[in-house]
């Protein structure tokens, strides 16, 4: 059953009227992973997205000879014109060393893109700059820099270990490049349009061998020499194996090219992660098993890449914390995650730490804790670490029940076995749950996996640390398992629900409709299983539900629980073509209409009010209508509109009669949408931003002000912590504003 909501204090309602009023003299910029607001136009263009501050780590390096894993190159380390530029974009740019990065101090929670200015990392720090684009962290190379990028396998992963020159790239002595694509890099030019670089010459990839490397099919080609299309002088790469997004252009950092500006702030705008939650690992206390077969600070490095990799792929980012003399689990180094990751600690936890991260965990932060048998290796002792972790959360490691047999779990009906049936675990001890906790996995009568839901932050237990490891998660579902579970803890704080079963994307959480949230800097749970969305919506309240369904159906049963929702005053934005599976359900006469017809094969979606909100705020369409591209065979259903409801687009030029696609009902709290939006995959109002991401961003952009109006006007959701991000203008001037609520709940 849903949990009950207690007050909001009054102090965050005299904060939220406080910052709204500001908000209409000048920008407010807010915590690093919501959205930032760097230009005076709070408004995007057709060409523009959400507007940012982008946190710039330029590596100055004034050692300019070949590092010895690269040869043939001359290397530059003058960056005051690159800097000049993205300062004056209103960027924060800072300058590190390579003792910094040596000391750590590269972290995707403190920079977005790291930049190497015709240079490249020194030998000791190669792994140290990998490891924050593994992490999640964006790199941006000029010129000779793709030296590096080869080298280390983060741009052409069949490169690891050589540079790749003379095979994969090569030096020509020409300035003059030519736009090959319109990309959200290249938003500010047309193809053909010319720009030149620094210098003499640049480094070029043979595009044509560079398409067949295994991440060919994600790398964009930007730009090429002006006389030749294979010289390839700009690329862009959005992996699908591993690490975040990387970017290569030509040039040095002395001085800006020819109308070469736009093409480096919109590159870097491009690469700024959006993370749907920001997940660090512990070093500092010697862990049993470390991530990377670099982390000489565990005793067994090189355990849990796999499992990091599945995660930055689904857009979250990962640190390691390393030892500190500032201390190592502090509110500082707290504070920029939301989820912290301990795995038996071979060194002791202190007294002050433990209130830390229990002090931490009070503020919303969530905690995942692996520990392992007892039974030999002093796993007793590294249990007994963890235990000071999580006993006041009524958890704790079993420190003398030990079992080496290798086993599959059963699972406990809860949001984080979605999809889950069996769990391979061995050499497992067994866990003490008491009041509140929860158990998760269970053999016979020991529970294996348990969880606590505080109210604030989340916990979850593990009495095995190898389920996770990379031999380990190719098993069973432990994979699948391994991501519910990120995504539970770092959604301790969501206010939207998403279900969404897209099959067209590799995964759920790069679907156009979870791109348009994480764009957004909205905190999300994801959910893909008609059962768990049905218990996820019982289970939990929330501020806004949507449902992106363009594959399987969804059941009798489910459709009521969502008619029940809105009935109740829930807002819903909904895409589907499967009305006419259920035209008589209750539910699409309380979202406004009824079933007319199917919708005829490969027709347009006309707008028919240009002047509502999901048409231009904060995207500006600047179209009259959406074409499909990508075919899911039934593109969705024509809709009689009642007169309490409004239709905003349709089959026809013109509005209509029983030729309506997207329907306003309920007073503005539901959006409905017959044609299905994940197939407008193609960009019909040249912006470079695919137009279904777009209409993605804009509609629950317009749900989210209105939950905003509604909390103002009613003195505050109840139960909600809320931190509030503005990125266009509020009502009468037009600016939208987008929060994230914090909810109490346990389960």
């Amino acid at each position: 059953m849903k949990k009950n909501k207690t007050n909001k204090k009054n102090l965050i309602i005299l904060l939220t009227f406080a910052i709204l009023l500001s908000a209409c003299f000048f920008p407010l910029t807010v915590k690093a992973n919501s959205i930032d607001l760097r230009t005076s136009d709070l408004r995007p263009k057709s060409s523009q997205i959400i507007p940012r501050t982008a946190r710039v780590a330029i590596y100055n390096e004034p050692n300019v000879t070949q590092p010895g894993y690269t040869s043939g190159n001359v290397f530059t380390n003058n960056y005051t014109g690159l800097k000049t530029l993205l300062e004056g974009e209103g960027y924060q740019v800072s300058e590190l060393t390579c003792n910094d990065i040596y000391d750590h101090k590269l972290l995707t929670a403190d920079y977005d893109v790291f930049i190497m200015v015709d240079n490249v990392p020194r030998e000791n720090i190669t792994n140290h700059v990998k490891e924050f684009w593994l992490g999640g962290g964006s790199v941006l190379g000029f010129d000779s820099a793709l030296a590096y990028l080869c080298y280390a396998g983060i741009i052409i992963p069949e490169s690891e270990g050589d540079d790749g020159r003379l095979t994969y790239w090569y030096y020509v002595g020409t300035t003059l490049h030519n736009i090959s694509t319109r990309h959200p890099a290249t938003k500010a030019y047309q193809v053909n349009d010319k720009f030149a670089s620094a210098g003499t010459g640049s480094n070029y990839f043979d595009w044509a061998l560079l398409t067949t490397t295994s991440e060919g099919a994600n790398v964009i080609k930007l730009a090429n020499e002006d006389s030749y299309s294979n010289d390839a002088s700009a690329v862009a790469l959005d992996p699908s194996l591993k690490g975040g997004r990387v970017a290569q252009l030509p040039g040095r950092g002395d001085y800006i090219g020819t109308n070469m500006s736009n093409l480096i702030t919109d590159t870097i705008d491009w690469l700024c992660p959006r993370p749907k939650g920001r997940i660090v690992y512990d070093l500092s206390h010697n862990p049993r098993l470390g991530v990377d077969n670099w982390d000489e600070l565990s005793s067994n490095p090189g355990y849990y890449e796999e499992w990091r990799n599945e995660l930055v792929n689904r857009d979250y980012t990962f640190d390691k914390l390393y030892p500190s003399s500032s201390g190592n689990f502090t509110s500082t180094h707290l504070n920029s995650y939301d989820l912290l990751v301990v795995v038996s600690p071979d060194s002791s936890i202190s007294a002050s730490e433990a209130t830390a991260v229990s002090n931490w965990i009070g503020r919303g932060g969530s905690l995942l804790a692996l520990g392992d048998n007892p039974n030999g290796a002093n796993f007793d002792l590294t249990d007994q670490e963890i235990n000071k972790l999580v006993t006041d959360y009524d958890l704790a490691l079993n420190l003398t029940y030990g079992d080496a047999a290798t086993v599959d779990l059963s699972p406990v009906l809860h949001p984080t076995t979605e999809g889950c049936y069996d769990l391979e675990m061995g050499s497992k001890g067994a866990i003490n749950i008491t009041g509140d906790a929860r158990p998760l996995w269970k053999l016979g009568g020991n529970v294996h996996i348990a969880c606590q839901d505080t109210g604030e932050g989340r916990i979850i237990l593990s009495n095995d640390m190898n389920w996770l490891a990379d031999t380990g998660i190719i098993n069973q579902d432990n994979r699948q398992f391994g991501v519910n579970i990120v995504n539970w803890l770092t959604s301790d704080d969501a206010e939207v629900l998403l279900f969404v079963n897209d099959y067209v994307s590799f995964n759920y959480y790069v679907t156009p409709v979870s791109n348009a949230l994480n764009e957004l800097g909205v905190d999300f749970y994801l959910t893909f299983d008609e059962d768990y969305l049905n218990l996820s919506m019982n289970l939990y309240d929330w501020a806004l539900v949507i449902i992106d369904l363009p594959w399987q159906i969804i059941s009798w049963s489910v459709l009521t629980t969502v008619n029940n929702y809105v009935k109740g005053g829930g807002r819903l934005i909904m895409s589907t073509y499967r009305v006419d599976d259920d035209p008589t359900h209750p539910l699409w006469a309380r979202l406004g209409f009824a079933y007319d017809q199917d919708q005829p094969d490969s027709s347009s979606l006309y707008i028919w009010d240009t002047s509502h909100p999901i048409f231009n705020i904060p995207v500006d369409y600047g179209a009259s209508r959406f074409d499909p591209i990508h075919d899911y065979v039934d593109e969705g259903d024509l809709l009689t509109v009642y007169p309490n409801a409004t239709a905003l687009a349709g089959y026809t030029v013109s509005e209509t009669i029983d030729n309506a696609n997207i329907v306003l009902g309920n007073g503005g709290k539901t959006l409905f949408n017959g044609y299905l939006i994940d197939q407008f995959t193609g960009d019909f109002d040249d912006s470079a931003y695919k137009d279904n991401f777009e209409l993605w961003i804009n509609e629950i952009s317009f749900m989210w002000e209105q939950i905003i109006a509604e909390t103002i006007v009613d003195g505050g959701i109840p139960g909600y912590d809320m931190y509030l991000v503005l990125f266009a203008a509020v009502f009468s001037i037009g600016v939208i504003s987008i929060i994230t609520l914090r909810k109490r709940r346990k389960y």
